[in-house]
């Protein structure tokens, strides 16, 4: 058996390798080539497709499926991970045979999982707070969960505030932020966006004549905002002097790229 023989084995046995490590422990699996975690995920992974299951006719139909696709072990785990987000009782092995039987790409695949999971209410949206970790070797995490805009903003205000290049970023952003919030900053910066924003033809035609609240564009900072909140900003003058607006065909691709300079207070 030549490599690519073996590489092609390995990416087509999932199932079969699965079946073996099931009646292994972890132990048996860890050793030199294999650290203990990854054993356990493995083993736990066996578990799903060889165990105990709520809907045992759907999990011995899935591993025939399965088999019989000679799908690999890495799109056995990608199955896996988006199915056991559903905790109603048969909804997860109800999904992995959906995944398992789906035709397409590994990355097609797993964008309809995604889709599937939030689709079945498994996906569990992130909501504005600040969480404080406990005390591990005398450190504790601080982890603040935002608006994309609020949180971009003070990234870009401690940014500025950077005074040693060398430092890791994560470091180096540690002194900016306790000045900010002791005081001794100089405040929340509200930067003026000087990015490129990419918007649709038929969203601009929207957001042009006033209907275009529920217009999304996306900003080149990775940011987007709505056409509502497009418009309050360039009537407030947050977007500055100068904005550079990128017209969008949908399947054409990009149409031009305008430089447009907003109007200011004497003059509207």
């Amino acid at each position: 058996m030549n490599g690519q023989q073996i590489i092609k084995l390995f990416y087509t046995s999932g199932i079969t390798i699965l079946r073996d490590v099931y009646d292994c422990s972890p132990y048996d699996l860890a050793g030199d080539l294999v650290p203990l975690n990854t054993a356990r995920k493995y083993t736990r992974l066996a578990t799903v497709f060889f165990g105990p299951a709520d809907s045992p006719k759907v999990q011995r139909d899935s591993v025939a499926l399965a088999e019989a696709r000679q799908l690999s072990l890495e799109y056995l785990e990608m199955v896996n991970k988006h199915a056991k987000k559903l905790n109603t009782r048969g909804a997860a092995w109800k999904l992995r045979a959906e995944l398992i039987a789906f035709e397409g790409t590994f990355e097609e695949v797993e964008a309809y999982a995604k889709k599937r999971v939030t689709e079945e209410g498994g996906d569990t949206k992130k909501k504005p707070g600040v969480r404080l970790g406990r005390v591990v070797d005398g450190l504790r995490t601080i982890s603040i969960t935002d608006t994309q805009r609020r949180i971009t903003d003070l990234e870009k205000t401690l940014d500025a505030a950077i005074t040693n290049d060398e430092q890791p970023r994560s470091e180096a952003l540690l002194e900016p932020f306790w000045d900010l919030v002791e005081g001794t900053g100089t405040g929340l910066i509200k930067p003026e966006y000087r990015t490129v924003i990419a918007i649709g033809l038929d969203d601009f035609a929207k957001v042009s004549c006033g209907k275009g609240e529920d217009v999304v564009v996306a900003l080149s900072d990775g940011t987007t905002m709505t056409g509502a909140e497009f418009i309050n900003a360039a009537m407030e003058g947050a977007l500055g002097d100068k904005l550079y607006v990128g017209l969008f065909h949908p399947t054409a691709g990009p149409v031009n790229l305008y430089e447009a300079r907003f109007a200011s207070d004497k003059l509207r």
